[in-house]
């Protein structure tokens, strides 16, 4: 059975809500594990939201995209965590 793509706009809409999650977190002083739980979830809404495309790759090619694509989700929500937590400094 064929899997069902969701609309780009859902996808975009899940994405910045885990970017905005990390900035919440640095912005309110959370643990930083709660941060690396908003982390896995990105990664697994990312894997989970991208599984048609992610399925016609093969090989050292889905391993090569995945980890290309996690490092860049890692470093937005790096970078959301710690301007939360610059602004929270600042005010």
């Amino acid at each position: 059975m064929a899997a069902r793509r969701l609309p780009d706009v859902y996808v975009a809409a899940g994405d910045l809500a885990f970017a905005i999650a990390a900035f919440a977190c640095g912005l309110f002083s959370a643990p930083l594990e709660i941060a690396i739980v908003a982390a896995f979830g990105m990664i697994a809404f990312w894997l989970t939201s991208r599984r048609p495309i992610l399925d016609r790759l093969k090989g050292r090619a889905f391993f090569r995209i995945s980890a290309l694509a996690i490092a860049v989700l890692l470093t937005i929500l790096s970078g959301a965590y710690w301007l939360g937590s610059g602004i929270a400094d600042a005010l």
